[in-house]
Order: structure tokens, then C-alpha cells, then sequence
């Protein structure tokens, strides 16, 4: 290769074809030298033989990369900006916030890359990884740069700074660009779905609900709920709670049996109904004037017993269920009926408002066995309701009273009437009969009965599923521990034969062993998820109400509005999951009830049972208890007085007794689900059978027995004194408590 080195100072130097041209202002250690390269020369001899590498404008540039990714739609003025490019805007300042954070900014130089920030602050420095170092190539057919394909857009006056020596930009910021506009509210994304870390009752809920299993916390959860005891023996009852059921139309030394109770939704007042047709209120609140001991307002809406009671949502309804085969809506603020439900022929057993807010359709079940629903917004017909009063004594010769009673009545029409709804009763199995009668398995009408009455099998028990379910009814009998799901968007006519529910429970397996068992109650959990009936083995069963259909069920959907033609085929239900039993919880008559107290006010659910042995019963329904195996059942209360008369032998006819002595009903069947024992009895509240309970909307419990009595229990630090004081001094006299193991209430327990 030829070189010449040029002495002559006016010579001119020509740049390389391709190169740029060098900076006249860049420093430089060295005189700059000439060199004349030859066009045969080699490229990599002309690199080697310069000092200096040749300079070419990088391929990005603040320019470059911001009109790059710049949408169209944001370099018009005016524009609202697209969502891909606020995205990027979150991005690009989120990181610059974090730049911010990282120190003192550097002052750029051979290694740094300046950066447009979005805030329009100007250029940002940097720092390039060395390993991210871009080569620059010494070959003179390098490809020159190209232009973005963006510059086809219609340009913007977009300033930008190209002086190095300074951060602060010159350029518009976005904000400019955008104008006046607001700026669009930031994308929210949804959060992943994760198990829930809730403890307690209200995760146990929240688990079933959702159909997931409870997931165990190791020690913290198991230093939450230690024990159900603590659940179930803070209750306790004073002389002050005892109420003393007396005729509401005879002078007060003449008393009358209470039947039912029902608690108001949105106070604390309770009504409890009597077998002489009155109905009395009472106040539950400790502190409420009067006290529980005192009736609050007593009036009476039938001449026979009432059995049963039920609070309209806003509690300005009360509807009653008589034995004088009519039920009654009466107003509350007037204590007078407003509507009158007479279409059955025998004694109405229960009576039921649909939940939802509207509190105009009601469901009632009778003896006759049949279930009527009633829409108090379809035209009834009025009429007057006269009382008529007269002595049956033939001594008597005072003449017939009438007058009026609450004027004039709405008399409602049944809209829709469910005939022989438990019909088909199986015979009994084999038990040995002491008489050579033969004896009927149906149930047959009495003589004061209508002889219209074919001795249908009674419905004991009705119930709505809960809201978003409540067109689906759910009906109890005494002819078998069934439970038959109806659905009231069908219409059943007597014509086309009998009435087909959606589906029928199966019986629990120790039944089809031992003989039948019929139901005397039912009750919802409060999320709806369980359902627990009361049957007359002594148990209280659960069930899944999400598998009271087995398989597709678009029944149970709410978004399902189309009804199923009746005569369908009937499905089956899963049968119960697990039970409860108590040494002291007997239900040897129809009137023992249960009731269930929803999970509200910081106070978990729990499950009363009323008992022939005088006593109540409660069960907390928490299935973290029923995680281990059921325990033995604990050995019976010695009470004082005897709870259980002794039965005695009727002339004529030999004495009952049990097959084994000292075996109960509990250790005869043969159980194939899981059976736990664990629950606490009130004693001494009661002397004979406790028949109903309800809860009030403060969480106390009431209860009404065979003696006479309504009885108000509260939560409290009393019970555990009532139980360690003694009989000293009277100290219990009048007084109930729940009943806890021995070593319960010790001070290292």
C-alpha cells in the first residue's frame, strides 16, 4: 500500500465516501495527522492505520424512539389516547420513578444512552451494559440508516433537545400534546382467586358455600376453637326470664299450654301461641321495660289451639296456623286479621312466608295432607266474621251472644294445592302386635274431623330454600324421614292424578333396617348450605340442600325460569351426611320442635332442639367439630326433680317395654353415617316436655313447655357461677343453666 503523508498545510484532506464527517469541536489529544488512502487499499489496513474510529449516527435516537412508539391517534391534538399507549405510558413512568429513587443522576458519557422521558422533563441518562455494547463496524459498505416508517405521518412540531450537556429537555411534554383532556382512568386487573385464610365459622361458611374443603391452620385454628363446649354452655336463665302462660280471656289463676313461638325480625319481642287460640308478646331484652316475666300486648285471633306462628320480614304480618283448620294473617298494629286461609280439611299443621321482600305469598301444610300456597295479591272475596258464644250446660237457658269480630275479612284464594303430597306410605315392617286386631298403617281421621278427610299422611313440616331458591319448597311427613322437594312454578291439578315432586331424599339405611321414622321439623343453616331435620329416632339429621337433586338439576338454578311440566319423573336426593344425638334429647311427640340460630352479631351457629326428657338441646353446627371421629355419648345428667314419669300399665293391657334392658333407641340401629354426641342440655329450665323454640334477633334463645312456661336463656359469665355456686342460700332457685363436663369449669381448664 502507498501512502504519503501531506507536508504541504493547504492540502485538503477529502473524508472517507461513507463516513461522517468528524466533529470540528471534539477534543483531541493529538495534532490531527492526514493520511491518503489509495483506492486499492484494503479496508481493514485503513482502520488500522487511523487513530480514530469512524462516527456514524446511531439507528436509535430520542427522536426515532419516540415517534416509534408513538400511536398515530397521539400525535393529533385534541385525540383521546388509545389504551396500548397509556399502558405504555404506566410502564415507562413506573420505571423512571424507580431511576429517581436509585441515586444522584450521572452526567452522560461514552457509556450512557439519553432516554425522552414521558413526564417531558427531557432526556433520561442510561448507563449501557457493557456486554450490551453495540459494534460499531469499520467497513466502508455499512448500510446507511434508515428512516422509520413513521415519518410517513403527518409530523407534530415535537422539540426535542439534541444538546448533551443538559437534562432539562426542551421538547413539548405529553401532557401538551394531549391539550385539555383528562386523563383516562388506569387499567384495573383482576385480582388471581386464592383459598381464603378466613378462620373461624365465617371461613367454615364462606369453604362450604363455595364447595371447597375447610383447609386446617395447624395450631392457630385449633387455639380458636378448642373446644364446642365454649359455644354451648355460656347459657343461663334467671327467675326474672320465666314467663308463666296463662288465658288470655279467663282471670290469670287459669292457665293455658303454649304451643308455639315465633321471634320479630327486626326487634326483640316474641310471640308464643297457646292452646286456647291467644297469642301473647313478650319482651326478650334484659333490659326492656316490661320484663320478660310480664306480658307486653295479648290478644285472640282463633277459638282453637294455635300450632304454629310466623313473622312477615318487616314484621308487620303475623300468620298463624290453627287447629280450627284456618290460618289467619293478622295486621300487627292493629292486632286485627286481615286475611283468612280456610281451604283445608283438617288442622293446619305449620304456615310459612317465601322469603324475597314481598311477604304476600305463604305456604301452609296440614293434616289432611295436602300443601296450599296462598297470594295475597290475587282478589279474595270479603265478608263479616261474627263470634258466636253460647254455654253447652242444659242448666243454661241465657241466649246465644253474637257480635262482630275484626268487622269485615278478606277471605284468600289457594292458587296453588299440592294433594296427598307424602302419599304412598309403605307398610311398617314386622314388629310384634300384643292384639290380634288388625291395625291400619294410615293415619285416619278423627271424629272431629270433616268427613271429606281420607286419612292422608299428615305433613308435619314445610320450608323455603333460601333466597335466589325460593320458588322450590321442601316438605317433612310422619310417615318417613323423606324429604320431598316441590317446585312452585308447577302448576298440580287433582285431575292429573297425583302430584309428582322434583325429588325425594332417600331414608337413612338404619330406617329400611329397623322400621320408619317420621320428621317433625325443619330448619335452613344460614347460608343455606345444610338443611337439618328433626326426626323421631331421637336425631337430628343434616343434608346437603346443593344434592337435593342427584345429577343435572337446573331446578336449583335461580337464572332458570322455566318450570317442569307436571308428571315429570321424580329424582332422587342424596341422603343425610351425619347426625346429632344427646342422652337427653327424646322426641317422643309431634310438638317437639327445632330451631336454628344463623351466624350474626359475632356469634356463631347453632342448633336448639326441644326434648321430651324437660330439657332443651344445643348443637353447635361448625363442621371443624366433625373432623375426627364421633366421640362416645356422654353419660346422662342426674337431675332433680325426674324428668321421664314412669310409665304404668293400663288395664287390660301389658306394660311396654324394651327388647333389651338398658338399651336405647340410638344403640338399636345400626348407623351407616356418622353420629356425634356432642352437645350441651339446659337443665332445670323446664319439668316436662320442651315443645317450641325460637331464636331472637339478639341471639338469646325461648323456649315453651309442657309446664306452663316460656323461658328466655342468654349468653353470659352467669352460667358457669350457676353451676359451681351451689344450691347455697337459694342460690339457683328459679334458675336454668347449660350443663358442661365435670372438669370444665376448673380454673387450669
Amino acid at each position: 500500500m502507498a501512502e504519503t503523508i501531506a507536508k504541504n498545510p493547504e492540502e485538503e484532506i477529502l473524508p472517507t465516501a461513507r463516513g461522517p464527517t468528524p466533529d470540528p469541536t471534539a477534543p483531541s489529544s493529538s495534532p490531527p495527522v492526514s493520511v491518503s488512502v489509495s483506492v486499492s487499499a484494503s479496508n481493514s489496513q485503513q482502520c488500522t492505520a487511523s487513530n480514530k474510529k469512524p462516527k456514524k449516527r446511531p439507528t436509535v435516537t430520542p427522536r426515532t424512539f419516540t415517534r416509534f412508539f408513538t400511536p398515530r391517534s397521539s400525535l393529533t391534538r385534541g385525540k383521546k389516547i388509545g389504551a396500548s399507549r397509556q399502558a405504555l405510558r404506566d410502564i415507562t413512568a413506573s420505571s423512571a420513578a424507580n431511576r429517581k429513587k436509585g441515586g444522584p443522576r450521572r452526567s452522560p458519557g461514552k457509556d450512557t444512552i439519553k432516554l425522552f422521558e414521558d413526564d417531558g422533563l427531557g432526556f433520561k441518562d442510561i448507563e449501557a451494559e457493557k456486554r450490551g455494547k453495540r459494534k460499531v463496524s469499520c467497513s466502508l459498505d455499512t448500510t446507511p440508516d434508515r428512516s422509520s416508517p413513521l415519518k410517513r405521518m403527518r409530523r407534530q412540531s415535537l422539540m426535542v433537545s439534541e444538546d448533551s450537556g443538559t437534562d432539562e429537555g426542551q421538547g413539548l411534554r405529553f401532557e401538551d400534546l394531549l391539550g385539555d383532556q383528562e386523563a383516562p382512568e388506569q387499567l384495573e386487573f383482576p385480582k388471581p382467586i386464592v383459598r381464603s385464610r378466613v378462620r373461624g365459622p365465617l371461613g367454615g361458611t364462606l369453604h362450604r358455600d363455595l364447595g371447597i374443603a375447610t383447609q386446617s391452620f395447624g395450631r392457630v385454628r385449633l387455639a380458636c376453637a378448642s373446644d364446642w363446649q365454649s359455644e354451648t354452655t355460656n347459657f343461663y336463665s334467671r327467675p326474672e326470664d320465666s314467663h308463666v302462660c296463662t288465658n288470655v280471656v279467663a282471670p290469670p289463676p287459669d292457665r293455658a299450654l303454649p304451643f308455639c313461638t315465633a321471634s320479630c325480625n327486626t326487634n326483640s319481642l316474641v310471640a308464643v301461641g297457646d292452646e286456647e287460640g291467644g297469642i301473647r308478646l313478650l319482651e326478650s331484652a334484659k333490659a326492656g321495660k316490661p320484663n320478660f316475666s310480664r306480658a307486653y300486648l295479648t290478644f285472640r285471633p282463633h277459638a282453637n289451639a294455635v300450632l304454629d306462628l310466623a313473622f312477615s320480614s318487616d314484621d308487620m304480618l303475623l300468620a298463624t296456623a290453627s287447629g280450627d283448620q284456618t290460618s289467619q294473617i293478622i295486621d300487627m298494629p292493629t292486632q286485627r286479621a286481615v286475611y283468612s286461609l280456610s281451604g283445608h280439611v283438617s288442622s293446619v299443621k305449620q304456615i310459612r312466608f317465601q322469603p324475597g321482600g314481598t311477604n304476600k305469598v305463604i305456604a301452609t301444610s296440614s293434616r289432611d295432607g295436602s300443601v296450599q300456597i296462598w297470594d295475597l295479591r290475587c282478589k279474595g272475596f270479603d265478608a263479616p266474621v261474627r263470634d258466636v258464644r253460647t254455654l253447652l250446660e242444659p242448666d243454661d237457658t241465657s241466649p246465644i251472644s253474637t257480635h262482630p269480630l275484626n268487622g269485615i275479612m278478606t277471605w284468600a284464594r289457594s292458587v296453588n294445592t299440592i294433594f296427598e303430597a307424602h302419599a304412598g306410605r309403605q307398610a311398617v315392617a314386622s314388629v310384634p302386635v300384643v292384639s290380634d286386631k288388625s291395625t291400619s298403617t294410615e293415619d285416619s281421621p278423627s271424629k272431629t274431623e270433616r268427613p271429606g278427610r281420607r286419612g292422608d299422611v299428615s305433613i308435619t313440616a314445610l320450608s323455603f330454600l333460601q333466597p335466589g331458591r325460593e320458588h322450590l319448597l321442601i316438605t317433612a311427613s310422619e310417615a318417613n324421614a323423606s324429604v320431598k322437594l316441590w317446585d312452585l312454578r308447577t302448576t298440580h291439578n287433582q285431575r292429573r292424578g297425583r302430584a309428582t315432586p322434583l325429588s325425594t331424599t332417600r331414608q337413612p339405611e338404619s330406617h329400611d333396617k329397623h322400621r320408619h321414622f317420621g320428621l317433625t321439623s325443619l330448619a335452613l343453616s344460614g347460608d343455606g348450605g345444610r338443611l337439618y331435620t328433626l326426626c323421631r329416632d331421637n336425631t337430628v339429621y343434616a343434608y346437603s340442600s346443593s344434592h337435593l337433586i342427584l345429577g343435572h338439576a337446573p331446578e336449583l338454578s335461580s337464572s332458570t325460569t322455566r318450570a317442569r311440566r307436571p308428571g315429570g319423573p321424580e329424582k332422587d336426593g342424596l341422603g343425610p351426611l351425619y347426625g346429632f344425638r344427646h342422652p337427653h334429647f327424646k322426641a317422643a311427640t309431634f310438638y317437639v320442635k327445632l330451631a336454628l340460630r344463623p351466624a350474626i352479631n359475632n356469634k356463631t351457629e347453632l342448633l336448639a332442639v326441644g326434648s321430651s326428657d324437660g330439657c332443651a338441646v344445643l348443637f353447635p353446627t361448625d363442621e371443624q367439630y366433625m373432623q375426627h371421629k364421633p366421640t362416645r355419648p356422654p353419660k346422662a345428667l342426674n337431675r332433680d326433680p325426674p324428668l321421664t314419669p314412669t310409665l304404668q300399665s293400663r288395664a287390660g293391657r301389658p306394660p311396654l317395654s324394651r327388647s333389651s334392658s338398658g338399651v336405647g333407641l340410638s344403640t338399636r340401629l345400626n348407623d351407616t353415617i356418622p353420629i356425634y354426641q356432642h352437645g350441651s342440655a339446659l337443665v332445670r329450665g323446664h319439668d316436662k316436655e320442651v315443645t317450641g323454640l325460637s331464636w331472637t334477633s339478639d341471639g338469646e334463645l325461648v323456649t315453651v313447655g309442657d309446664d306452663f312456661r316460656a323461658r328466655c336463656w342468654r349468653e353470659g359469665a352467669d352460667a358457669r357461677d350457676l353451676r359451681m355456686g351451689g344450691e347455697k342460700e337459694g342460690r339457683r332457685w328459679g334458675c336454668g343453666w347449660a350443663a358442661a363436663d365435670t372438669d370444665w369449669d376448673d380454673d387450669d381448664g
